[in-house]
């Protein structure tokens, strides 16, 4: 009888649900490293243009994505023509700021647009989302172009972007 229960107790925890998957601490996007802040979780990117995903609800609850997309010289469209594509997005919204910054690493242009964020965006939302937050950064390194975009609920948002600033600011080689 206790040999039975060993192997039922043996099976049982061989069976056992399977453990998360390690969470990598640093990921690279082509050129530049990232280091993943704790609260933040990797995931898998589930679109074709994301080279990287991080993940983490706020403190609200709502889910926030930020997304990693890297394309090559010439290859994603301006800096000019993806500040012009994410205003698009708004329907209504202040005026946006723009930030450039440069790095031992390459270039960093920061982008923070707030107001109405329209339905039917790629990623967006499927109604208009008013007190919407658009938090992008365009790192320009070795020829190639990585983008990070964070958008949604404006308090959300701006509870991450500590975190959105720390990681562009760090890959690009300035201190936050």
């Amino acid at each position: 009888m206790n040999f039975l229960l060993f192997l039922i107790a043996t099976a049982t925890l061989a069976y056992s649900a399977p453990s998360p998957s390690p969470q990598p601490v640093a990921f690279r996007v082509g050129p530049l490293r990232f280091d993943r802040p704790e609260s933040w979780r990797w995931v898998p990117p589930s679109g074709s243009f994301r080279a990287a995903q991080l993940e983490k609800k706020s403190s609200d609850g709502t889910p926030l994505t930020l997304t990693f997309s890297r394309f090559s010289s010439g290859e994603g469209g301006s800096t000019q023509a993806n500040l012009d594509r994410w205003t698009a997005q708004f329907t209504t919204s202040n005026p946006p700021r723009t930030e450039i910054k440069k790095g031992s690493e390459g270039t960093l242009t920061l982008f923070h647009l707030e107001g109405t964020l329209r339905a039917g965006t790629p990623g967006g939302p499927t109604r208009d989302l008013p007190q919407a937050l658009l938090l992008g950064a365009i790192l320009e390194s070795q020829g190639e172009q990585v983008v990070m975009k964070l958008v949604g609920p404006a308090q959300a948002v701006s509870s991450a972007e500590k975190d959105f600033l720390r990681l562009a600011y760090l890959a690009i080689g300035l201190t936050p």
